[in-house]
């Protein structure tokens, strides 16, 4: 993106990704991406916001198995 101040990504899109924590713990992350730009326009950094959706997405992956088992 910096290259061409350019992203497939909208600004502010939320977008999902599998992590891991430094202890080798799996988690499900989402985050927020916004580029920083000078007066001209110019992309001169990134800010991310990171949070921990692991309790949420697993809830809806229980969900989900209930729903396919009554099906």
């Amino acid at each position: 993106m910096l290259s061409t101040d350019q992203s497939r990504h909208g600004q502010g899109d939320l977008l999902s990704v599998p992590s891991m924590r430094k202890d080798g713990t799996r988690l499900s992350a989402e985050f927020t991406i916004i580029p920083l730009t000078d007066a001209h326009g110019r992309v001169e950094g990134m800010a991310a916001i990171m949070r921990d959706v692991t309790k949420r997405f697993e809830e809806m992956r229980a969900l989900r198995q209930k729903l396919a088992a009554a099906a």
